[in-house]
């Protein structure tokens, strides 16, 4: 009865409020089912499909009225209960819709309504409307709700005469009691938009005002309207409440418009105390502000101060630590009986490598301290090995001769490098129980090899499986299946990933065409949820699809692609043959005699191997010794040019006695050895090109003119405009590709004398392409890192396109780019075990020194200090690389020096010798207009020569720091430095 009721009221857009009125509770409850279908109804839409002159529309329309529906949205609010309230009108305004407020409220209010108001927190709803609906006894507001509410009270918008108007009103503040006494108080204990409001400092209505709240705040307090001294406590605890920097920073702007005066200082001292634990600098830095005007004064809390002292000498920030040093200073001249402890305290700031910071805590010291004290003495020894030349002068008299003794007799140890140990090794497994444990870690890929040894022990489980045990595979059948046909990208899953699910899928499938019974469950959860994704996105929509049809995200993805069809080949015929490029240790090596026994089974059973799969084996063996063993392995070897190729590669041989049938069949060997003779024979005398390989490009930092459309709307047409880049860019970056000449060209350029390079094609390095995408990553995160480490001794081609495509300028221009490079330096960490790593490698990790992101740069920074320490650092090369990235202003010097002192400074003598050499080399190709910054890296520069007066510095270098001299704010240090 009620429901046809209603269907009429709905029909004709009758007044609901007089049927809802005379319903009892239990008549509401029982009408809810009959409401719900209603509402299906009534808002459902339906599609719409119109011709136009620029083809098809298709769009959506509503069945029914505005009114149709608002009349069903207060039968729902006067019927429904709080869970289903929620569930309709949580991203709607309806609660705080005025015909609610009219029409329904005066007369029923939902037992729900403060609660789910306050939960929705409605954009729709103002405060003005908020303190209507407290006034009138229908909501309880939260203060989160009144924080959220609040800020926009004293700023109007509106458009006039297509004009946008902004009006300043804060008298609407004192319409209300409560908006003074509470409200405004709750702003200063949770976070909200306050301080989004100094954009409105052009109002229509009023001129003058710079940030809205603030200039309404100051002007409450001077009128007393807000009491000074809580606002003042208010404002300084702010600091301890968690709020973000942007929000901390502008209640700290807003304590300094207060000006607190000395007294009020002195008075608030407990709380100015609470706010200096606070993470934000600008906070720590104001506190220390105010902290300088009353450090004199007999009232000031010293002692606390100085307890304080060691949390702010840690700081990264240098203001803090210098301002910190400043009070220490101000405090030891005041209070002699706390000179002993300042001094002590103050000896904490020598830790930084900062030369600024080290020379005022050493003149802290040395004004006050007392050189007899053991205490004290011990206490600055421990920071002996980090002082620079300046501080170090200052504070001779508490070095002692035998701390300076030690420093200069320490060894310059070098680490060994050892990258086949049984720390690393792979593990190896046979049995059922193990391999299934393995594949279902595999689909995880927990590790960067799991899919590399996927791909080697999927064959071997095959062969163990049976109608008794096919079962337990259903499983991780399962979980591999989902993982092609997730819907959703996941951080965790590139695309080698799910071309492992789909290599696992097809196995499966073999599976269930040999086990029907044992595996019917998945079969049939595979039909079923198939069905079930209709708007499946990728290319291979049917399961059917097998792996060699499938397509690819991109060329470069055809190197594991070859991989996965080659081991799906193996368990088609019911075989274990290893692949060759499998690797036997963490992250991606080869053990040499396991690499030779795999091709002496391939030899035994007379089966071909896949060039691809032995050009990426070779390319991870890592550059050892020639032990017998390997000698009698090369020897039993049949074919004649490969077992020359593996005599060559371990030091057996030499190259130009080789006989060179196959030269692809040398070249990742070459590669690997990277012997300049024999890289200039393989080009010079067999007419092969290795410039590829070696991604032996030109390269410059430099300004670039770019010229782009721009829609002039006054003009009503496109416009040519120019702009500069500083870009990093190859010359040459994509060679065309090599057609082979006819006979008779051949034989003319013979006769010329002409040598014709040949670009090879069979090269798994032709596959190492990447094409840049506008709106997607250029590798996926996870892809990055496994393409690097399928060629660890020659890792430059594949680095020359991620620089190409992502690195010509230092910034990242999406988060995806920002995590190929931390990934991939992640990556070089691991393998890097050699200095002779070609010109493109040691242009990457210079990238990596002068990126945008501090991750980015620490990495490459360890890989800094690994390598060196193991001698495996060419840093002139490096230096070199940097200095000719600086030339075209790469990236600020700032981030650079800031590096070298927070990471690469003071590590050990060894490293601070490497250190020298790397930037006597950066300087020398670096422009001879001085950029900014750069007399921080000549500060440095000349605190390592001190340090190693016998280091000679270069003549390239010398020639620049001449040219250098002519500027007056770099004269004085490079005076010091020739």
């Amino acid at each position: 009865m009620f429901i046809e009721e209603l269907k009429d009221i709905v029909k004709h857009e009758k007044d609901v409020v007089p049927f809802l009125k005379k319903l009892t509770s239990k008549e509401k409850r029982e009408f809810v089912p009959e409401l719900k279908k209603l509402a299906d109804i009534v808002f459902e839409r339906r599609d719409v499909t119109e011709k136009t002159k620029w083809g098809m529309s298709y769009s959506s329309e509503s069945t029914h009225t505005d009114k149709q529906r608002a009349i069903v949205d207060m039968a729902r609010f006067v019927c429904f209960n709080k869970t289903e309230a929620r569930r309709i009108f949580t991203n709607n305004n309806f609660l705080s819709n005025d015909d609610v407020i009219a029409n329904i409220l005066p007369w029923f209010i939902p037992k729900w309504y403060s609660d789910l108001l306050n939960e929705t927190n409605s954009w729709g709803l103002t405060y003005e409307k908020l303190m209507l609906l407290y006034s009138n006894g229908y909501l309880e507001p939260s203060s989160e709700l009144i924080v959220a509410r609040l800020p926009s009270i004293i700023v109007k918008s509106s458009w006039e005469n297509k004009e946008h108007k902004s009006f300043y009103t804060p008298e609407v503040l004192e319409e209300y009691k409560e908006t003074l006494e509470t409200h405004i108080w709750y702003l200063f204990e949770a976070e909200s938009g306050i301080n989004n409001f100094n954009y409105y400092n052009k109002f229509d209505n009023h001129k003058g005002v710079d940030d809205a709240w603030i200039y309404t705040i100051i002007n409450l307090v001077e009128k007393q309207k807000l009491d000074r001294e809580k606002t003042l406590i208010a404002t300084i605890y702010t600091a301890t409440k968690g709020f973000n920097q942007n929000l901390s920073g502008w209640f700290f702007d807003l304590l300094i418009k207060l000006n607190p005066t000395k007294e009020e200082v002195l008075r608030l001292q407990d709380e100015f105390y609470a706010a200096l634990n606070a993470p934000h600098s600008k906070v720590v830095n104001t506190v220390l502000k105010y902290f300088k005007i009353v450090a004199t004064d007999k009232k000031f809390k010293h002692a606390t101060f100085v307890e304080n002292a060691s949390i702010l000498l840690s700081s990264e920030v240098k203001s803090v630590v210098s301002s910190s040093l400043m009070m220490l200073d101000k405090i030891a001249k005041t209070h002699a009986s706390s000179q002993s402890i300042v001094c002590k305290t103050a000896s904490e700031a020598l830790l930084h490598t900062d030369e600024k910071i080290q020379v005022r805590a050493a003149k802290i010291i040395e004004k006050y301290g007392d050189s007899t004290n053991e205490e004290l003495r011990d206490e600055i020894e421990m920071y002996t090995d980090g002082l620079l030349y300046a501080a170090k002068e200052i504070l001779s008299e508490y070095i002692s001769a035998e701390t300076e003794e030690t420093n200069e007799e320490e060894i310059d140890a070098i680490e060994e490098i050892t990258i086949l140990s049984e720390e690393n090794k792979l593990p190896v497994y046979e049995t059922i129980d193990d391999l299934i444990f393995f594949v279902s870690q595999a689909i995880d890929n927990n590790e960067v090899y799991h899919i590399d040894l996927l791909l080697a022990n999927l064959p071997k489980l095959n062969l163990l499986i049976n109608s008794e045990n096919a079962s337990r595979l259903a499983p991780i059948l399962k979980r591999s299946f989902d993982l092609v046909f997730i819907t959703e990208w996941i951080t965790q899953v590139g695309n080698i990933e799910v071309a492992a699910a789909d290599y696992i899928n097809d196995f499966g499938k073999m599976l269930v065409r040999k086990y029907p019974a044992e595996l019917r469950d998945f079969w049939r959860y595979t039909v079923e949820k198939t069905k079930d994704i209709r708007h499946y996105e990728r290319d291979n929509k049917d399961y059917s699809v097998e792996l060699e049809k499938r397509s690819i995200p991109g060329y470069i993805y055809n190197l594991y692609r070859f991989l996965f069809i080659r081991s799906k080949e193996f368990i088609q015929k019911g075989q274990a043959f290893p692949l060759l490029s499998t690797p036997t240790h963490t992250p991606c090596w080869i053990a040499p005699a396991v690499f030779l026994d795999r091709i002496l089974q391939y030899q035994n059973t007379n089966k071909k191997f896949d060039f691809n799969d032995y050009q990426i084996a070779i390319g991870r063996l890592p550059i050892t010794e020639c032990t017998k063993e390997i000698t009698e392995k090369i020897a039993q070897i049949q074919s004649k040019e490969l077992q020359e190729v593996l005599r060559y590669h371990f030091n057996l041989t030499s190259l130009k006695e080789s006989k060179i049938m196959r030269p692809a069949l040398w070249m990742q060997s070459i590669l690997s050895k990277k012997n300049a003779e024999d890289i200039n024979y393989f080009e010079e005398d067999l007419g092969y090109s290795l410039q590829k390989e070696m991604a032996f490009y030109t390269w410059a930092c430099m300004s670039r003119e770019r010229t782009f459309k721009l829609y002039d709307y006054q003009a009503g047409k496109y416009t040519n405009e120019k702009v500069t880049e500083k870009k990093l860019y190859f010359n040459e970056f994509l060679p065309k590709k090599f057609e082979y000449a006819s006979l008779l060209t051949s034989i003319k350029d013979f006769f010329k004398g002409n040598k014709r390079k040949v670009v090879h094609q069979n090269s798994i390095y032709k596959f190492i392409r990447i094409r840049k995408q506008q709106f997607t990553t250029l590798i996926q995160p996870n892809d990055d890192l496994k393409f690097l480490l399928l060629t660890p001794n020659n890792p430059c081609v594949f680095l020359s396109q991620v620089i190409h495509n992502n690195l010509q300028e230092s910034t990242f221009f999406d988060e995806g780019t920002r995590k190929n490079m931390i990934n991939i330096l992640k990556g070089l960490y691991e393998i890097w075990n050699r200095e002779d790593y070609f010109e493109t490698t040691y242009l990457f990790l210079a990238t990596g020194f002068l990126c945008s992101d501090k991750v980015a740069r620490d990495i490459a920074a360890e890989i800094w200090i690994k390598a060196n320490s193991t001698a495996t650092m060419n840093n002139v090369l490096l230096g070199k690389t940097l200095g000719k990235l600086q030339f075209g202003d790469y990236a600020p010097m700032k981030r650079f020096t800031d590096l070298i002192t927070e990471s690469m400074f003071a590590i050990s003598t060894l490293h601070n010798k490497r250190l020298f050499e790397l930037i006597n080399a950066m300087i020398s190709t670096m422009n001879d207009t001085p950029i900014r910054g750069v007399k921080k890296l000549l500060e440095l520069f000349l605190e390592l020569k001190r340090t190693f007066p016998e280091a000679a510095i270069s003549d390239e270098t010398t020639e620049k720091l001449t040219v250098w001299k002519t500027s007056k704010t770099l004269k004085a240090v490079v005076e010091k430095l020739i």
